[in-house]
C-alpha cells in the first residue's frame, strides 16, 4: 500500500499527458477496428494493451525485476502488431491522411467538386437512376461510387480522370462492354463524373456471399474504408444493389435508389419531393 501511495505521489503532469495520449490512441484504434468490423482484432488489441499496462503496473508497484524481460518482449510484439496493421490497412491509412490533408485537395477541385445547386443535384440523381435502369435491363455490369465528401486523389489516380458533367448517356457509354473503361468504377462527386476505370480495394469480409463477384466485393470494400455510396449493377442478373458502410442491399428499385442519392447529395426534404417526382417520371 505504501508503494502504491508513493507511486501516485510521484505522478507528474507529464505522466498524466502520456496516460491521456495512450488512452486516446487506444480508443481511436478500437474505433477503427470495430468500424472495419474486425471485432476479433479489436478485442485482441484491447487485451494486449491491458496486458502490457498490467505488467508495467506490477513492475512499478511491486518492483518485480524478474518480468522486465517479459515487458520488453510484449512491447516488441506491440511494435510488430502496429507495423503489421499498417501494412494490411495501408489503403485505409492513405485515405485517412488524404482526409487530414484534404483542404488543399478540396481547393484544387473546388470549382469541379463543390457544386451545391440542388437543381443540378436532382438532375444528377435522375441521370444515375436512368442509367442504372437501362444498364439493368440490358444486363450490363456497372460500379458507381458516389462521394458525399472529399475524394482521395489516390482513388482517382487508379483510373482515367474525366471531370465531365454527369449524364445517363455518359455512364452508359462508359460501361458499354466494348469500352476500355467498363471494368473499373466510376467516381461521382455532386453532378460531376471525376474519373472512370478506377480500381477499388476488395472486401476481405468472409461473411460475404460466394454468389457475389469481384464487382460487388469492390463495392463493399470501398464503403468499409470511406464514407461513400456505391451502386452495383450485376451483368449476370441485372440486379441493382446499393452498398453503404460495408452493408449491401440488393433488388433496389428506382425510387429507393433515388432516395439514397438524395441523402448522399444532401438534398433537402422540401426539394426531395421534387426529386422523387422526377425519379418516377424517369422510371416510366
Amino acid at each position: 500500500m505504501d508503494a502504491l501511495i508513493q507511486y501516485f505521489h510521484n505522478i507528474g503532469w507529464l505522466s498524466l499527458v502520456d496516460a491521456a495520449a495512450l488512452l486516446l490512441f487506444l480508443v481511436a484504434t478500437m474505433f477503427f477496428f470495430f468500424r472495419k468490423k474486425n471485432y476479433r482484432v479489436g478485442i485482441f488489441f484491447v487485451f494486449y494493451t491491458l496486458l502490457v499496462a498490467g505488467v508495467d503496473v506490477c513492475i512499478a508497484f511491486f518492483e518485480l525485476r524478474s518480468i522486465y524481460f517479459t515487458r520488453e518482449i510484449l512491447r516488441f510484439g506491440g511494435v510488430i502488431f502496429i507495423v503489421a496493421s499498417a501494412v494490411v490497412y495501408q489503403s485505409d491509412l492513405k485515405l485517412l491522411f488524404a482526409k487530414f490533408g484534404g483542404q488543399n485537395e478540396e481547393n484544387v477541385y473546388a470549382k469541379l467538386h463543390n457544386t451545391r445547386n440542388e437543381d443540378d443535384l436532382r438532375y444528377a440523381s435522375g441521370e444515375i437512376v436512368k442509367a442504372c435502369q437501362n444498364l439493368s435491363k440490358n444486363n450490363i455490369g456497372a460500379l458507381i461510387v458516389v462521394c458525399p465528401t472529399i475524394i482521395s486523389s489516390n482513388m482517382l489516380d487508379t483510373g482515367i480522370r474525366l471531370n465531365s458533367i454527369l449524364s445517363a448517356p455518359l455512364l452508359e457509354s462508359i460501361f458499354n462492354t466494348h469500352a476500355p473503361l467498363h471494368d473499373g468504377a466510376v467516381i461521382i462527386k455532386n453532378n460531376m463524373v471525376l474519373a472512370a476505370g478506377c480500381f477499388l480495394p476488395l472486401s476481405q469480409n468472409p461473411a460475404i456471399s460466394k454468389d457475389l463477384g469481384t464487382r460487388h466485393r469492390a463495392a463493399i470494400g470501398i464503403t468499409e474504408e470511406s464514407d461513400v455510396l456505391t451502386i452495383v449493377v450485376s451483368e449476370e442478373t441485372g440486379i441493382i444493389s446499393l452498398v453503404q458502410n460495408g452493408d449491401i442491399k440488393r433488388y433496389i428499385t428506382g425510387e429507393k435508389l433515388m432516395d439514397a442519392l438524395d441523402t448522399a447529395f444532401g438534398i433537402t426534404d422540401l426539394s426531395r419531393r421534387s426529386s422523387r417526382q422526377f425519379g418516377r417520371s424517369v422510371k416510366k
